[in-house]
């Protein structure tokens, strides 16, 4: 199943959204121009992985 998240214009490259399903999803923007999402919860705290940094 597909989920509109935003147009990539609106994500510019470095930066991270946050996607408030269940579970919520981080889609990030590299600095290189790829796009990638990942679940976004973290695995040692209870924080959000879009309101941090992906190396």
């Amino acid at each position: 199943m597909m989920i509109p998240a935003c147009r990539l214009a609106d994500l510019p490259r470095g930066e991270a959204f946050r996607l408030d399903v269940d579970p919520p999803v981080s889609v990030f923007h590299t600095d290189d121009g790829e796009v990638f999402a990942i679940d976004d919860t973290c695995t040692h705290q209870d924080a959000s992985l879009a309101d941090g940094w992906l190396e």
